[in-house]
């Protein structure tokens, strides 16, 4: 015959039950969690790079690639046609002013400066010449003329005596009048004779000025060969180093080819190019950073070129010359074109994470998590970006790239 339980054991059961099913559920609880850190995303920081907001200021600026030139590099052109008979310096070479670089054959130009030569002396006695003519032509014309002076003074002082002899009867009216008729026909001899003289001097004026023409054209030719005499000496204008010359011996040399180079390597400039569309944006004596290797030197634009060719603008860089020692020619820069400066805002170190201006999201650390936040970037540069919006100043934030992890909200780092 069955019996009731006791009502104390039947309590002492269910509790018994109930610790179970405690049990049991903390265990899967705790599996669970254990589960959720083992399987949700996390990185070393070891493996990220990080950088803190702070208060500074940043210039914004546009970038741009550019070239290490020389300052200043004269090329040396052939003034004529000749020959390349010797080189005397080799590239890399430095050089004094007035040292020779090459050895051009001038023996053509010497046989015309010769002649030439000749030639303005030839000229120069035909010109001497040609004065000594003109000044006994000149003498023998004026004495003629002073006699022709002479003439005329007798004749009127015989007019004279032939008016008062006819009034008084002694004369006849024929023999005055033949008086008056010689006086008029020295007058006009007279001045035929002026006339000539006149034309004469203007004549042999003509000569003697196309002559003097001729010989200065001469003497301008003639210094011409001595100056191309010179050049084809091929000396440097300047102290500095060579950084191109013709080497090969023999060769023919036209009038206008360049021959050398010889480059000032005390200072240098920047040929630099910027896509056209920052081209509006540019302007002469505009700041600039320039980074070679590890190194940078401020600058200014010195020339902004005034076509654009392929959607690039070219400029002049003009750099510090204090830092030049350690620049060498033809060494890749990346230049930065400083286009506004902004004063105490928040920027943060540029890394992968940029992507653009404007709005965007990067991982701010808090503790052990790195939470995905969206922030506004303003002006930036070759090494800030300022945070217009989304950070405060001291806030962690990961600066490398973290696409990988894009679609998530958080990650824990460890």
């Amino acid at each position: 015959m069955d019996r009731d339980i006791e009502p104390h054991i039947v309590r002492q059961r269910r509790n018994k039950k109930l610790l179970q099913a405690g049990v049991v559920l903390a265990g899967l609880a705790g599996l669970f969690f254990l589960l959720s850190a083992w399987i949700s995303p996390s990185v070393s920081r070891a493996d990220v790079l990080t950088a803190h907001v702070r208060r500074a200021t940043i210039d914004g600026s546009i970038s741009a690639s550019g070239t290490i030139v020389p300052a200043f590099e004269q090329a040396i052109s052939s003034p004529g046609e000749s020959r390349l008979l010797s080189v005397r310096k080799k590239p890399g070479e430095r050089v004094k002013h007035g040292e020779m670089l090459l050895e051009l054959d001038r023996s053509e130009l010497a046989l015309s400066l010769d002649r030439t030569e000749k030639e303005v002396s030839l000229k120069a006695n035909r010109q001497q010449q040609l004065k000594l003519d003109m000044a006994r032509t000149l003498e023998d014309l004026n004495g003629q003329l002073s006699i022709k002076d002479l003439r005329l003074e007798f004749l009127k002082s015989k007019s004279e005596q032939s008016d008062k002899m006819l009034a008084l009867g002694a004369i006849a009216k024929d023999q005055m009048e033949q008086t008056k008729l010689e006086e008029r026909i020295a007058h006009i001899e007279r001045d035929k004779l002026g006339e000539s003289i006149r034309n004469t001097k203007e004549s042999l004026d003509n000569q003697l000025e196309g002559m003097t023409t001729e010989v200065h054209t001469l003497l301008k030719e003639k210094e011409d060969i001595r100056r191309q005499l010179e050049l084809l000496a091929c000396k440097a204008e300047h102290d500095g180093v060579v950084t191109w010359i013709k080497e090969e011996v023999g060769s023919s040399i036209h009038r206008g080819d360049i021959i050398a180079r010889v480059a000032d390597l005390t200072s240098y400039r920047v040929e630099a190019t910027v896509s056209d569309i920052h081209a509006a944006s540019l302007s002469i004596g505009m700041s600039a950073i320039v980074r070679v290797n590890d190194l940078s030197i401020p600058g200014t634009i010195q020339t902004i070129y005034p076509t654009i060719e392929n959607g690039v603008q070219k400029l002049s860089i003009a750099i510090d010359g204090a830092q030049s020692a350690s620049l060498r020619p033809n060494l890749r820069a990346d230049v930065s074109l400083i286009t506004s400066r902004r004063d105490s805002v928040l920027v943060l170190k540029k890394g992968p994470y940029v992507n653009g201006k404007g709005q965007q999201t990067v991982f701010r650390i808090d503790g052990t998590t790195a939470r995905q936040v969206p922030v506004t970037l303003g002006v930036m540069n070759f090494d800030d970006v300022e945070i217009a919006t989304g950070l405060a100043d001291g806030d962690e934030v990961i600066v490398s790239d973290m696409n990988e992890y894009s679609h998530l909200s958080q990650i824990k780092i460890h």
